[in-house]
């Protein structure tokens, strides 16, 4: 890190940092998503989330009991995602990555059998019992 960098101690601190981010991002103006603080109705099988893994165990166990299709990661077992990270896209709007192409992928051209299987199986046509070894 910096030496000059100072961790922000109170909201007054982020306000301008959370400002820059906004107005350099490529993000829609607005997003409709449901404010996990305002919404307090608990499910029956997942619970509301919490911000910790508490109670997870007996949450899937009762999902197993209830039919309940068994849920894969954290974006099953939770209403919302419990960090930006589980939120698919979440990096696709990322100002610094746009014109970046460290993440592209690239054709790839394998070889489906190395050189050594393409004679052994010749060889495998004569005599079955034969290795390379």
């Amino acid at each position: 890190m910096r030496g000059e960098y100072q961790e922000p101690m109170s909201k007054e601190d982020v306000k301008p940092l959370l400002q820059n981010i906004q107005k350099y991002s490529t993000l829609p103006a607005k997003i409709e998503r449901p404010n996990a603080d305002v919404i307090r109705v608990i499910d029956c099988y997942i619970g509301r989330v919490n911000g910790f893994a508490y109670g997870s165990k007996q949450r899937f166990i009762k999902m197993k009991r209830k039919g309940v299709i068994k849920p894969v990661g954290p974006c099953d077992m939770y209403r919302f995602p419990p960090t930006s990270s589980v939120e698919y896209g979440w990096w696709q709007h990322d100002p610094v990555i746009t014109n970046s192409t460290w993440h592209h992928t690239y054709p790839k051209h394998p070889q489906p059998a190395s050189p050594n299987t393409l004679i052994l199986d010749k060889v495998r046509k004569n005599n079955k019992y034969a290795t390379l070894f």
